[in-house]
């Protein structure tokens, strides 16, 4: 069974970034798929005020339909309460049908790693695959990440006898440059400038018919 490649994020909104490193993911990595799981609430990230869930969501499928190995995962949206990476990527395991879940994040999110719910667990426990985003090339590897990540980096590919879903090590990815954020099509939204260069052509149609992002400023 082919890994699985999670990617969470607040997806606020989902951009052409998101889609192109999931897509570069899932080829270069043989993946069996790649789950994009939108968080409720981010725990690191307390007070920050998100779209709705269902914008969110609505979102999300909108900008993978019709893209094979792309799917959406409503487990940690569709909760209540606070869900957490560890216990997440644990129920996706155990799952069926049993593939090792793998996860995907950025340069940035892995430096902040130690924040995290149980992270020395989850580092041991999973194999994590940081990708590169266009203002970080050139940088050395690990460059500002925290020794508990630095210590388990991997060579790429990884060994025969150790597949991909092992768990236990990080490695690094390099992706086209794409230089977009969610925060960057917020603004542009506020600002009421074109984001059609930033999202998928019809996530910019609903974030315009439903007026999202008009105070990014305050945000």
């Amino acid at each position: 069974m082919n890994p699985l490649g999670v990617l969470g994020g607040s997806f606020d909104p989902v951009h052409r970034g998101h889609v192109a490193i999931a897509d570069h993911a899932l080829r270069r990595l043989g993946l069996g798929c790649v789950l994009f799981l939108p968080c409720a609430d981010p725990p690191h990230k307390p007070g920050r005020a998100l779209a709705a869930r269902h914008h969110r969501l609505e979102m999300l499928f909108l900008a993978l339909e019709a893209r094979p190995g792309l799917r959406v995962s409503t487990f940690e949206i569709g909760n209540r309460g606070v869900c957490y990476t560890i216990d997440t990527m644990r129920s996706l395991r155990s799952g069926a049908p049993s593939s090792p879940p793998v996860f995907l994040c950025g340069f940035d999110a892995i430096a902040d790693v130690g924040s995290w719910r149980e992270h020395e667990a989850l580092l041991a426990e999973f194999d994590f695959v940081a990708c590169t985003r266009p203002d970080e090339r050139g940088e050395p590897v690990g460059s500002g990440w925290p020794d508990i990540v630095t210590r388990r980096l991997a060579p790429f590919p990884p060994v025969a006898e150790t597949p991909l879903g092992a768990g236990g090590r990080v490695f690094r990815l390099e992706i086209p440059p794409l230089p977009v954020s969610s925060s960057l099509v917020r603004t542009r939204s506020a600002e009421g400038r074109s984001i059609d260069d930033l999202v998928p052509a019809r996530v910019a149609r609903y974030i315009r018919r439903h007026r999202l992002y008009p105070e990014e400023a305050a945000r």
